[in-house]
């Protein structure tokens, strides 16, 4: 038990450190992000019994699945441990309508905005995320793109009790159930990203060359940068994204320009150019290119403006 709550601990760590902190920042292209508050390890029991010293903190918290609400929502409740994992009252604790009322001053809501499978009634999970006041407006507000999913009478049963905005939920099994996962390749996706790999290494390599004022392979790799931005260029197309089809073009353009200066022998210019365009695929793939809790990454389309 104690090696399992171990590596429970360090996995709930690493999402912390890695997929907590960008789930709350959807995309790229806005900037820094404010710093995160650090997570306070509690226990549920804690949280039940004095929210008000956790509301707007981020915690963390291993606890029994009490009871499943909905799809993305659930109660905890401190629990002692039994075998196999599960979790159970000991003999001799309340039952039928005490325990339901003790229940209620134990339990803390959890709501995951995202939850790829769901928990394991009895079971343990360790959650991570920010305590606020149950009330559905403002949750309304700081998750975007959810949509609350519990009745009205357990909404208003919970309404100014602490819960919990999960951005983590690690099982029994060690997955975290709460990571923000891609969707499935298009076709045309799935070409770009093939493609667009093979952006970055053949543009470090032509740096290298261009620094060493040695043309030995740079045909090759501005074959390979003019092809993915060609192709860049038609994905926004089709997408009817201005910008990033100017980005595309601009970026093509000065693959050739530095095509040239290497032919003739301009290499002051073309590490300039090549310096350039570095920074011209950073501002492409900061507004249009999405980070997962995976660690892949999408092609990233602008939110449309409603009414549009």
């Amino acid at each position: 038990m104690l090696k399992k709550s171990l590596v429970t601990v360090l996995i709930v760590s690493a999402a912390i450190a890695g997929g907590a902190a960008q789930r709350g920042q959807r995309g790229g292209g806005e900037g820094a992000p404010p710093a995160a508050k650090p997570y306070v390890p509690t226990s549920a029991a804690s949280l039940a019994r004095n929210p008000d010293a956790f509301f707007g903190e981020n915690v963390t918290l291993t606890a029994a699945v009490e009871q499943i609400l909905s799809h993305s929502a659930f109660l905890v409740e401190q629990r002692p441990p039994v075998n196999g994992g599960s979790a159970a009252s000991p003999k001799g604790s309340p039952s039928g309508r005490e325990r339901e009322a003790s229940a209620e001053r134990r339990d803390v809501l959890v709501i995951a905005p995202i939850l790829n499978a769901p928990v394991d009634l009895d079971k343990y999970v360790t959650v991570a995320g920010e305590v606020m006041k149950f009330d559905p407006a403002e949750i309304a507000k700081k998750v975007r793109n959810y949509r609350l999913d519990l009745t009205p009478d357990v909404a208003e049963k919970y309404k100014g009790r602490p819960v919990i905005i999960a951005k983590v939920v690690v099982n029994g099994s060690m997955v975290d159930l709460a990571m923000r996962l891609p969707p499935p390749y298009t076709a045309e996706e799935k070409s770009l990203d093939d493609t667009m790999k093979k952006v970055g290494p053949a543009s470090a390599a032509l740096r290298a060359a261009v620094d060493a004022s040695k043309m030995e392979n740079s045909a090759d790799n501005l074959a390979i940068l003019k092809k993915g931005f060609t192709e860049a260029e038609t994905f926004w197309k089709g997408k009817s994204v201005a910008d990033a089809v100017k980005k595309a073009q601009d970026a093509r353009a000065l693959v050739d320009t530095i095509d040239r200066e290497i032919a003739g022998g301009d290499w002051d210019n073309a590490k300039k150019n090549v310096a350039s365009l570095n920074q011209a695929c950073g501002g492409c793939h900061t507004p249009y290119r999405e980070r997962f809790d995976d660690g892949s990454f999408r092609a990233k389309l602008p939110e449309k403006t409603p009414g549009r």
